[in-house]
């Protein structure tokens, strides 16, 4: 079995503390382009490009680190509801040629009901499932080289099709990650890597076995991946020193706001995020080293 592991591009900025703006610098392009290129060098399989309002556009920063980078893999999130399958087919497809195969897309239909109505999504979290798959079927199909006919609910297509293909055949594979049973019915169906936060080992357990067994009765198979926030030193004292350093200058009341946007949120996975510490500092080890401090 192989492992692949991925580092992350920061680029709704970085810092050495959480919460806070001490200590923090600002995104620009020299510093994406240092990140990229260690981890390039390094050997990391690729990179995750987060998505939201808070971030620079996914597909423009992988565009324009293709050319300063020689291995690396970029994963750009692909968003249903804000644009057409059609559009994104051809984008996905440009950006593939462009990197010589280098592409892999993170399906996300977005929790913050706040920030989608800013981009004029107005679906309740069933609803948005309902659209993304047939986003994604639409999707997918195009850019594995059919003529598209579809009328769904959300998305109707006539005569959609690819002219120019992508380098990875049938197409660039597609990751997604959602807690919900539609979401894991989505993951089943469409989706070639299932991702899952930092839980606890049973309970990620308990969805790779979900999805899984709803993968296998439709006659598929889905690999999985974990996001992990890691902290490395000498020692576990001093991991743990680290640790407690990262949340230092994190007031209370920023906890709280930060809680309450979370429980404004449809997600499910954030859900069970936030209640594995529910905002308290003293319950942030949730299984023997993993720490839920990000969370907060």
């Amino acid at each position: 079995m192989s492992v692949s592991v991925f580092w992350f591009l920061p680029t709704h900025g970085d810092g050495r503390y959480l919460g806070t703006a001490e200590g923090a610098r600002p995104v620009d392009h020299a510093y994406l382009q240092q990140v990229a290129q260690a981890a390039d060098r390094l050997g990391f399989g690729g990179v995750l490009i987060p998505t939201g309002r808070s971030c620079e556009d996914a597909w423009l920063v992988a565009a324009s680190l293709i050319p300063v980078t020689q291995r690396l893999r970029f994963l750009v999130a692909l968003r249903p509801g804000v644009i057409s399958p059609t559009q994104a087919a051809r984008q996905a497809a440009t950006l593939d040629r462009l990197s010589n195969g280098r592409t892999l897309f993170n399906l996300v239909t977005g929790g913050d009901p706040e920030e989608l109505a800013g981009d004029g999504v107005f679906l309740d979290h069933r609803e948005r499932y309902v659209e993304s798959a047939e986003f994604t079927r639409v999707w997918r199909c195009v850019l594995e080289g059919e003529t598209v006919d579809y009328e769904g609910k959300y998305v109707n297509v006539r005569g959609a099709r690819l002219l120019f293909k992508p380098v990875q055949q049938p197409r660039p594979p597609l990751w997604f990650g959602g807690s919900s049973d539609v979401a894991q019915d989505l993951a089943a169906e469409q989706v070639d890597v299932y991702l899952t936060w930092g839980e606890p080992p049973a309970l990620v357990k308990e969805k790779i076995e979900q999805v899984r067994a709803k993968a296998a009765a439709q006659g598929r198979s889905v690999r999985f991946g974990i996001r992990l926030h890691v902290i490395v030193r000498e020692t576990n004292a001093e991991a743990w020193k680290a640790a407690d350093c990262l949340i230092a200058h994190l007031d209370d009341a920023t906890i709280a706001k930060a809680q309450a946007a979370f429980a404004r949120a449809d997600s499910v996975g954030q859900r069970r995020m936030a209640a594995l510490h529910n905002g308290r500092r003293d319950q942030l080890e949730i299984s023997p080293n993993l720490w839920a401090g990000v969370g907060l």
